[in-house]
């Protein structure tokens, strides 16, 4: 115990500083200042949050006087303390004195001793308790309720420690009488983190100061000590290894002496034989680590000296700061390196058993568990793929690796599906054929049949034209896909088999399903809702195709993740609807939605890249671009090259090339105005057709087009077929693709 009183000021005793760098915290020092006389102030956070230096702060600035105890003894040391520090600021009767200064057991003449001299004071004054963790002792209790009573008026009473202190918090926060500062207050900002960095002699790159700071979390200590960690790596020339996790041997010693040495055994163990869990929970840590009582152990640590924060208001599920959770994995490799694996698999099977299938795949990956984890996920599987937690589903295949992933059919068809919604179908259809390859020996699922799954990847890439694409679909309703996600994601691609063909009404029903059934899965109801808005707009009814795409779009942003390439036709539909609509402003908006989406690289299924190009050219075309919208044409002409047998599409794009030549034709005025029939030989020049090969696509006679070719020649006023492509790219006739 501190019972040296130097005077500084006001203050009869102060704290030796721990550390020279401080930072100032006005916020926190103002909210003390505030606080009523009455009120206990209580700094409650484990060891290196800042506790002492902040209190520092508040009493250089405190007009009242301050006497400063910091505990290291029993109950009566601490009475004698304060009993010789009030005698400075006014003397203490002589018969108290005695009484006082013995240091004895704390009983209840000491107690009424020392209420008797607080409660003479004349002089106002604040009485911190630092390290008031360390008060211990029957007479521990009394002492401090004692104080809290006592001190009610012009004086105030200040505790500091590592733990709860042994007082009625909950009736002292009903009277309005407990301000707390707790380690979510005590925590530093990024501005104040970067000012105690700067006063270290540690030179630390802009991304290692990010990097310190997001690992510390507002930790001071922690902060201090990752910084030196990565001054220490870049002395021993470790440069690239510059992310510090708690096995770094600095925070693992803090982590070790700090605060695993005051836990008792049993406590020590949970925290240990737990730390492979991550988020933490009683009937988790009872289920998995074959014991009882782990909620009650957690609360207590979650109000002691452990940076573990509850993570609901109902102190249920718990989360250890990253890095004490990592230096607790390190301990427990070094400890019991075997059990790291048998938790997870221990945790997967329990979080199974209670419903969250989500956590039991982690698990299963974190214990390689490949097989368990593909189970698990097939049910989920478009939900995860694409819905609301498509990272999530990259983490897994990330982290159990190409090599595992393509070997297993569940997990190769989780890849393809999503790299299918990430806009790259070569790999999709790569990764479904190698599902196919080794389905053999895995046994069908109830909900989806794996047979079902490979069937709708096919059925969605549609590489063989529109009626394998409904067969597909068809393939896998039949082969008994109960499962809503999977069932939806089946009658959308069979609605879109559908309409593509030309049978609209079972298409809108195989929609209006797949829309009802797909509540798990965002990206499909908005895919669903957009077919049926292009349905609309083909029978006319642009209004209705604008509430249906304008309900499109509100499922994407409520999916709460980034919008892949294949929600571009989403917007593009929308974009087309408003236009046709004539809400011009709006058709641009939803346009430049669609663009957004678009990498140039995006490797769509041809019935979605033929959908999409087609509503951006109408849509260009209402906006009057009719260069751009003459691109996106050819590029749907690309696309229809492997859907001969998509009537509607073919129907679509010949109806807008009509439309983009007609508004070519106008646009050319004069003698030089080009009819639609050289329009329509003028669109082809730019290919590598020869004029006999153009005619047969026209189904017109050689001479018809080479009269006709050198009519575009004589009104582009040009003499061969490259001056004509490069004249027409000029006045946006053409744009140069085949």
């Amino acid at each position: 115990m501190d019972a040296t009183l130097p005077p500084f000021g006001p203050t009869l005793s102060i704290p030796r500083p721990r550390d020279r760098r401080t930072v100032p915290r006005p916020r926190l020092v103002q909210r003390l200042a505030c606080a009523e006389p009455s009120a206990v102030l209580l700094l409650r956070a484990p060891a290196g949050y800042g506790k002492t230096s902040l209190l520092a702060q508040w009493t250089a600035a405190e007009p009242r006087l301050c006497v400063w105890v910091t505990v290291a003894g029993d109950p009566s040391a601490v009475i004698a303390t304060i009993a010789r520090a009030l005698h400075v600021i006014e003397p203490v009767p002589s018969e108290l004195r005695t009484t006082l200064t013995l240091e004895r057991t704390v009983d209840r003449p000491l107690l009424d001793a020392l209420s008797a001299l607080l409660t003479a004071r004349r002089r106002p004054f604040v009485l911190v308790l630092d390290d008031v963790h360390a008060l211990r002792g029957e007479g521990a209790t009394p002492l401090l309720e004692l104080l809290g009573v006592c001190l009610d008026g012009s004086s105030q009473l200040v505790l500091a420690g590592r733990t709860d202190p042994p007082l009625p918090l909950a009736r002292l926060r009903t009277e309005e009488r407990l301000v707390e500062l707790t380690p979510a207050q005590l925590a530093l900002d990024d501005d104040e983190a970067r000012q105690l960095l700067g006063q270290s002699d540690i030179e630390l790159t802009p991304r290692d100061i990010e990097q310190v700071i997001a690992c510390a979390e507002g930790w001071p200590a922690a902060l201090v000590l990752a910084a030196r960690a990565v001054d220490e790596r870049r002395r021993q020339a470790q440069i690239a290894e510059t992310i510090v996790t708690g096995a770094d041997r600095l925070i693992a010693d803090y982590v070790r002496e700090q605060l695993l040495a005051e836990l008792d055994p049993a406590t020590r163990d949970l925290l240990l034989r737990g730390a492979p869990l991550g988020r933490l929970s009683g009937e988790l840590c009872d289920g998995v680590l074959g014991r009882t009582g782990s909620g009650l152990t957690l609360r207590g640590l979650a109000h002691g000296n452990m940076p573990i924060a509850a993570l609901d208001r109902d102190e249920r599920r718990y989360r250890l700061h990253p890095l004490v959770a990592t230096a607790l994995l390190a301990e427990l490799r070094c400890a019991d390196p075997a059990w790291e694996l048998e938790a997870h698999r221990r945790a997967s099977a329990w979080c199974e058993r209670h419903g969250d299938t989500a956590r039991a795949i982690d698990h299963a990956v974190e214990a390689g568990d490949a097989h368990r984890a593909g189970a698990l996920a097939w049910n989920a599987l478009p939900a995860h793929a694409l819905g609301r937690s498509p990272e999530q589903l990259d983490g897994w295949l990330a982290a159990l690796g190409e090599e595992r992933v393509v070997s297993l059919p569940t997990l190769a068809l989780a890849a393809a599906l999503r790299r299918l919604a990430a806009g790259h179908a070569a790999d999709a259809a790569r990764l479904a054929a190698g599902a196919e390859r080794t389905r053999g020996g895995v046994p069908e699922r109830s909900g989806c049949p794996l047979s079902g799954g490979i069937a709708l990847v096919y059925a969605a890439l549609s590489r063989a034209g529109v009626a394998q694409m409904r067969a597909g679909a068809e393939s896998a309703l039949a082969s008994g896909v109960e499962q809503r996600a999977w069932r939806s994601l089946a009658c959308l691609l069979a609605g879109v088999g559908n309409a593509l063909a030309g049978r609209s009404e079972w298409a809108q029903d195989l929609l209006t399903d797949a829309a009802w059934q797909a509540s798990s899965v965002p990206l499909v109801e908005a895919l669903c809702l957009a077919q049926s808005a292009l349905l609309a707009l083909d029978r006319g009814e642009p209004e209705r195709a604008v509430v249906l795409a304008e309900r499109a779009l509100a499922c994407g942003e409520q999916c709460g993740v980034p919008q892949p390439p294949l929600f571009a036709l989403v917007p593009a539909v929308a974009a087309f609807a408003h236009a046709q609509c004539g809400a011009l402003d709006e058709g641009r908006e939803a346009l430049a939605h669609a663009r957004r989406l678009l990498p140039p690289e995006a490797d769509l299924p041809p019935w979605h890249e033929a959908q999409l190009r087609f509503a951006l050219a109408r849509t260009l075309l209402l906006l009057t671009d009719a260069a751009a919208a003459r691109g996106q044409l050819a590029r749907m002409s690309r696309a229809l090259r492997q859907l001969p047998d998509a009537v509607v599409l073919h129907v679509w794009i010949e109806d807008a090339w009509a439309r983009a030549d007609a508004f070519a034709a106008s646009a050319v005025r004069g003698p030089a105005r080009l009819t639609l029939a050289e329009l329509r030989v003028l669109r082809l020049l730019p290919s590598h057709f020869s004029l006999r090969e153009i005619a047969g696509r026209l189904e017109v006679s050689a001479n018809t087009v080479k009269t006709q070719a050198q009519a575009v020649y004589r009104k582009l006023d040009v003499s061969s077929r490259s001056e004509a492509v490069a004249r027409a790219r000029e006045v946006g006739l053409v744009d140069g693709s085949p």
